[in-house]
């Protein structure tokens, strides 16, 4: 991802030019867009189920305005105690609260398998890419910096793990992989070996093509600088430059995808899609009539992927946080059977992450890597198998502090709640609440954890992500 979420993180070290621009831009993604709905960190410590009560009773905007007080006012305390008195009735351990399905979702993956950087002596990972090779597994990845915090490690350049298991097990390989400062795409060529595509910089970022006949060590090919201009968002504003390109082979040559970088001063913003197309996957153009631009923000790029079926896929990290309810909606997928000339209806995934990266194994097994970030130790990146479950879950985020999952078909014993970037159990922590065959958890972080962005519900022996 030259784009960070995730929640991100950002891929690019401080470097003259137009890299410069692009650090400058995605520290203003992480810390306004990528989180379209970031308020300032609540100063009055707000239980969720307080928080949900007072949304109910005064509106979302009056109790947010309580969130983010410094200090209440007399009617302000009386409203919240009010509410605290409600929540302690009802959203103690083991009593009952108002049952709700409200955005509860099929969990259809389960966490395999997850590397943190500092724990690899690493600066901030970011954007998997995946290749099989043979029985082993690749995952690519930018060894990235971020420059709001003290990383060390980094070199930006694209490195890899290595794992001999199905992704269940990662090991760190010496050396760079690809010598160059963006993340890439990979694949498995049709006429042997393997290629690879990355920006280069030097008078404008080329859409490189790298080759290697070993899926390790991969040399620079051609490329050329696209014009994004004719690639528009949903209220008309021009692609600048665009996020690592995902690319699939098609009967007339390539077509890649890639997230429209551009971030205005302010959110909400709604950052798009742009096609490309190329005949040789050397020359690339801007195919204007592909542009996907929501009335939501695509936060990181899609991955876009031909499946073991043929089928093209395509998820969307796409930001959709309803703000009646804080309910987060998961990544976006849509496919095509015709080399993208048109695509499927939306359908949610499970979850919600940044830089999805998907790979059929020749096992059958489907999986899916992706990315997150934390403030205070970098990045994590995440590998999940597509799994059968009879769990259903919503995610319902206030503020970025506070999590509500509604888990059904599980006991509680079976959940618990992860920050992966810190490797750090969080259960100890959490409310749990049942109601009916629901169970509802609720965690509100301490001021040493108070951003959520890496916090999942991990379900079962299947550990189904939420």
């Amino acid at each position: 991802m030259r784009t960070h979420i995730a929640l991100k993180c950002s891929d690019y070290s401080l470097e003259e030019g137009a890299m410069f621009r692009k650090v400058f831009l995605l520290v203003l993604t992480i810390s306004v867009g990528l989180i379209g709905t970031l308020r300032f960190a609540q100063a009055v410590p707000v239980d969720p189920a307080v928080k949900l009560c007072l949304d109910k009773t005064i509106g979302m905007k009056a109790a947010n305005k309580i969130v983010a007080a410094k200090r209440l006012t007399k009617q302000q305390k009386q409203r919240v105690a009010k509410c605290k008195s409600s929540a302690k009735r009802g959203g103690s351990s083991g009593s009952t609260i108002g049952t709700t399905t409200a955005g509860m979702v099929s969990l259809d993956y389960g966490l395999i398998s997850y590397k943190i950087s500092q724990r690899e002596g690493l600066g901030n990972i970011a954007d998997p890419a995946l290749l099989q090779v043979g029985s082993t597994l690749r995952m690519f990845f930018k060894n990235g910096n971020e420059p709001q915090i003290p990383l060390a490690g980094f070199d930006n350049k694209i490195h890899s793990f290595i794992s001999s298991d199905n992704g269940v097990t990662w090991t760190l390989e010496a050396g760079v992989r690809v010598d160059v400062q963006s993340p890439i795409t990979v694949r498995a060529a049709e006429s042997g070996g393997y290629e690879a595509w990355a920006w280069v910089a030097g008078g404008g970022d080329a859409l490189t093509r790298f080759t290697s006949s070993t899926g390790s060590d991969f040399v620079k090919g051609a490329g050329n600088v696209v014009s994004t201009a004719a690639c528009k968002s949903a209220d008309g504003v021009a692609a600048g430059f665009l996020g690592d390109s995902q690319v699939v082979k098609v009967a007339s040559g390539y077509l890649a995808y890639a997230q429209d970088m551009q971030v205005t001063a302010k959110p909400p913003f709604k950052r798009q899609v742009c096609g490309l197309t190329s005949s040789d996957g050397n020359t690339w153009t801007l195919d204007a009539s592909k542009t996907y631009a929501p009335q939501n923000d695509v936060q990181t790029n899609p991955e876009t992927y031909r499946n073991a079926s043929g089928v093209i896929e395509q998820i969307l990290p796409i930001d959709k946080v309803d703000p009646r309810t804080n309910l987060r909606v998961g990544m976006q997928i849509r496919t095509s059977t015709n080399d993208g000339a048109s695509w499927s209806e939306l359908s949610e995934l499970s979850f919600f992450a940044a830089d999805p990266e998907r790979l059929d194994l020749s096992n059958g097994d489907s999986l899916l890597a992706f990315g997150n970030f934390d403030q205070r130790q970098g990045g994590m990146l995440g590998v999940a198998k597509k799994i059968s479950t009879g769990y259903k879950a919503s995610r319902t985020e206030s503020n970025m502090s506070s999590v509500t999952w509604t888990i059904s078909g599980a006991v509680q014993s079976a959940i618990k709640i992860k920050n992966l970037c810190l490797d750090e159990d969080l259960t100890s922590s959490v409310k749990f609440a049942t109601s009916g065959s629901n169970i509802t958890v609720s965690y509100t972080a301490d001021t040493r954890n108070h951003f959520n962005m890496c916090v999942y519900a991990l379900i079962g022996t299947e550990q189904a992500i939420k």
